[in-house]
């Protein structure tokens, strides 16, 4: 039987160490057999660090630059030694302490948690173009719109409305609901030219208000039916 430890306690222990220490010691403690286990482990972590209402948080030796940093070396743990297949899928994490960093006003912000470094390694997620990204888009509310019309059943239904690329068009649309509050603050200038230039066509990739109103009255209809 493993006995795993408690998470608060981890983190009072981790965040003190020095950042040569951490690494072995991550390895040492977190769960065995699974990087998905690691992972999950370290994103509660994650959460103790962002949270300032924990009791660990408001003592004397730790203060939001610390906890900044400690984040900082986590993130780069999943990134580098467990090596996360797809980094969109802990982007947000990233979002939210470069906010964090940034709107605290602090002056010593780790490089990967930078608004810049943060923005242009989510852009380089993507794989569209924006005008691909528009056309999969079209293609796919295009598809939705005919089989709404046509009233299909379930199976029918769920064939109808594939179309290639929506893959990877959800991961741009849901890493996009990430970037607004990044408008305006990205220093390089192509950068911040790129990330507008895709924000001004956020919602064009989206179903849209006439699907979403018809798939509303379809699930009316087929909660009616039974």
């Amino acid at each position: 039987m493993i006995v795993l430890s408690s998470p608060i306690g981890d983190y009072r222990m981790l965040i003190r160490l020095e950042p040569t220490q951490l690494s072995e010691a991550l390895w040492r403690l977190s769960p065995p057999l699974s990087r998905g286990r690691r992972a999950r482990w370290i994103l509660v972590l994650l959460d103790i660090a962002i949270t300032d209402s924990y009791p660990v948080n408001e003592e004397p030796d730790v203060d939001l630059t610390m906890r900044i940093g400690f984040a900082s070396r986590l993130l780069d743990f999943i990134d580098r030694e467990l090596q996360i297949p797809n980094w969109s899928r802990i982007a947000g994490e990233y979002v939210s302490f470069a906010r964090k960093a940034k709107e605290a006003g602090l002056r010593d912000i780790p490089p990967n948690l930078k608004v810049d470094v943060v923005v242009g390694r989510m852009l380089g997620c993507f794989s569209f173009t924006r005008q691909q990204a528009v056309q999969v888009a079209d293609a796919r509310r295009e598809r939705y719109l005919e089989a709404l019309t046509a009233d299909l059943e379930e199976e029918e239904f769920n064939r109808a409305v594939q179309v290639d690329g929506v893959t990877e068009l959800l991961t741009i649309s849901n890493l996009l609901s990430l970037l607004p509050w990044f408008h305006g603050r990205v220093v390089d200038v192509n950068l911040a030219e790129e990330l507008d230039a895709w924000l001004d066509v956020r919602l064009d990739l989206e179903l849209g208000d006439a699907v979403a109103h018809l798939l509303a009255e379809r699930r009316r209809r087929i909660q009616g039916r039974h």
